[in-house]
């Protein structure tokens, strides 16, 4: 369940940044002050050296920036909207309106695979992707989050290809 992984705390319905390193880092934050991240700028340079290796903006506006971290206290994801949208070197070129940063301690191989298989089902379904882009507040970003959960109560299974994950619903 996606609840289970994005709290409150962690959900900014309009990021303040406007540029990628300053999304990173806004978004980082919110896991340090919910305590998912012990060590601020080691998982900033986490999120950033797996950002060098491929861009995490997937394209159609999303981006899901991730890491693995002895860092990190808990499997957690945080999420941003930005109604302008972000530059993110995106795959597709179009910059990013909704932001879904995983943070995973470095044990936490099978369930991190979960939670990008999570919210990648979550955002194929256009209606769900839709509602996001217009949440204005946390509130409307936990309803659009119960919704999802409660349309697709079972759990995810993954599998990896060429290291990427590949999920079956």
């Amino acid at each position: 369940m996606l609840l289970d992984l994005i709290r409150e705390e962690l959900i900014t319905a309009e990021l303040k940044s406007k540029e990628k390193d300053g999304v990173i880092r806004e978004m980082c934050e919110l896991l340090a002050k919910a305590g998912v991240v012990g060590e601020l700028d080691e998982f900033i340079k986490g999120i950033k050296k797996r950002e060098q290796i491929e861009s995490t903006a997937i394209g159609d506006g999303i981006a899901i920036p991730h890491a693995r971290s002895e860092t990190v206290k808990e499997l957690a994801v945080a999420f941003g909207g930005s109604k302008e949208g972000v530059d993110f070197q995106s795959l597709d070129g179009k910059p990013v309106q909704l932001v879904f940063m995983i943070a995973a301690p470095n044990d936490a191989r099978k369930e991190y695979l979960q939670a990008v298989a999570r919210i990648a089902r979550f955002l194929k379904v256009k209606n769900f992707k839709q509602r996001l882009l217009e949440a204005k507040t946390t509130e409307d970003v936990l309803r659009v989050i119960e919704e999802f959960d409660a349309r697709f109560p079972k759990k995810m299974e993954v599998e990896t290809k060429a290291g990427r994950v590949v999920y079956k619903s």
